[in-house]
C-alpha cells in the first residue's frame, strides 16, 4: 500500500516538472518569438546571399582543372578577417549586419568554387540534407529545454576543443597524409560536430540573453549550416 502511494507521489512529482517545464518554454518562446523572427530573417537573407554568389563567381580553369586564383584567396582572408572582427569588436548591429553580409559573399566565392564541377543531383541532395538535420537538431535543442536540461558553458568548451581537434586533423589530411579513409572520418565527424553545435546554440539561445544581439545568434546557425551542407557535399561525393 505504502508502495503504491510512493509511485503514486512520484508520477505526480514527474507530471508537475513536466508541466513546469513545458509552461517555462512557451514562456520563452513566447518571450523570445521577436527575437526568433530575427534570427530567421537575418539568416535566410544570408543564405540567400552565399547562394546567389556562389552561383555567379566565375571558376578560372587550367589544362581543365580549377585554377586557385587570388579571388579565392582573397575570400579566404576576408572570412578570417571578417570572423575576427565579428567575434572580438563591438559595433552596432547595423554594422554587424554589413560585415555578415561581405563575409557571407567571401564565403560564397569559396563554395562556388567547391561546388564547380559537382553534380547538380549532390548538390540538391545536400541542401535537402542540410536543411532535414537543421530542422531534427533545432527540435531537438528546444526539446531538451522542454526536458529542463541547459547545455552549459563547459558543454560549449567541449565542443569548442573538438572542433580544434577536427581543424589539427583536417590540416594533417590536407598537407601531410593524403587518405580518403581519413577525409570520411573528417566529413563524419564534421557533420555529428556541427549538428550537436545546432542543439547547443538552439539551447543557448532560449536560455541566454543575448541583448538583442540576433546577428552573431544567426551567425551560429549560418556556420553551422555551412559546414554541415559542405561535409555532406564531399560525403556525397565519395559515394557516388
Amino acid at each position: 500500500m505504502n508502495s503504491s502511494k510512493s509511485n503514486l507521489a512520484n508520477k505526480n512529482k514527474k507530471s508537475i516538472f513536466k508541466n513546469n517545464n513545458l509552461t517555462q518554454l512557451f514562456k520563452l518562446i513566447s518571450e523570445k518569438k521577436g527575437f526568433f523572427a530575427l534570427i530567421l530573417a537575418t539568416l535566410l537573407s544570408q543564405l540567400y546571399i552565399t547562394y546567389y554568389v556562389s552561383e555567379n563567381v566565375k571558376i578560372e580553369e587550367e589544362d581543365g582543372k580549377k585554377k586557385f586564383n587570388s579571388k579565392l584567396i582573397g575570400a579566404y582572408i576576408v572570412v578570417i578577417v571578417v570572423i575576427l572582427i565579428l567575434a572580438f569588436i563591438t559595433m552596432p548591429p547595423w554594422l554587424k549586419f554589413i560585415l555578415f553580409s561581405i563575409f557571407s559573399s567571401a564565403f560564397g566565392v569559396i563554395l562556388g568554387y567547391r561546388k564547380s564541377g559537382v553534380d547538380p543531383g549532390i548538390v540538391k541532395s545536400a541542401l535537402v540534407g542540410t536543411a532535414s538535420i537543421f530542422v531534427t537538431m533545432f527540435a531537438f535543442g528546444v526539446a531538451l529545454i522542454a526536458s529542463g536540461i541547459k547545455l552549459g558553458l563547459q558543454f560549449g568548451l567541449g565542443l569548442f576543443f573538438a572542433l580544434l581537434f577536427l581543424i589539427i586533423v583536417s590540416i594533417v589530411q590536407l598537407f601531410i597524409v593524403e587518405s580518403s579513409f581519413l577525409t570520411k572520418i573528417i566529413v563524419i565527424g564534421s557533420l555529428v560536430l556541427f549538428s550537436i553545435y545546432i542543439v547547443y546554440d538552439t539551447n543557448s539561445i532560449l536560455q541566454r540573453n543575448y541583448s538583442g544581439d540576433f546577428i552573431t545568434a544567426s551567425l551560429d546557425y549560418y556556420l553551422d549550416i555551412i559546414n554541415i551542407f559542405s561535409g555532406l557535399l564531399t560525403g556525397l561525393e565519395f559515394d557516388d
